[in-house]
C-alpha cells in the first residue's frame, strides 16, 4: 500500500518521522511531504497546528488499517510531548481530503 505522510503544515516533523520510519518497516511504500520553508516564518497562518495527515490513494482493507493505525499508536506513545500524544492522526483518500477514519491512542 502507498501511503503519504502529510506534514506539509510543519505540525510535527518527529511524528511524521516515526510514522515514516514504522510504515516503511511494515513493507509500504511512504512518500513524505515537507512543510515550504516559507512556511515556518509565515506570522499569518494560525499558531495551532494540524499536525500529520495520512494519504492513502485508495480504500485500505481493515488489515492495512489496523496495521496503519498500530504504526501510528506506536509512534503517538513514544512522542516525548504528552500533549502531542493526545493527538488523533486522519487517514484521508487522496488529496481530496474524504477522512476515512481518526487513530488515536485510545483506539
Amino acid at each position: 500500500m502507498r501511503v503519504v505522510v502529510d506534514n506539509s503544515s510543519g505540525g510535527d516533523t518527529q511524528l511524521a518521522i516515526s510514522v515514516t520510519a514504522g510504515l516503511r518497516g511494515r513493507g509500504h511504500t511512504v512518500e513524505v511531504v515537507e512543510p515550504e520553508p516559507s512556511s515556518r516564518f509565515d506570522t499569518a497562518v494560525h499558531v495551532v497546528s494540524t499536525g500529520i495527515v495520512l494519504r492513502v490513494d485508495e480504500r485500505p482493507s481493515p488489515a492495512e488499517l489496523e496495521e496503519v493505525a498500530e504504526v501510528v499508536r506506536d509512534a503517538l506513545l513514544r512522542h516525548p510531548s504528552q500533549r502531542r500524544r493526545t493527538r488523533a492522526v486522519p487517514v484521508a483518500l487522496g488529496a481530496g481530503g474524504q477522512v476515512l477514519t481518526w487513530i488515536d491512542v485510545f483506539g
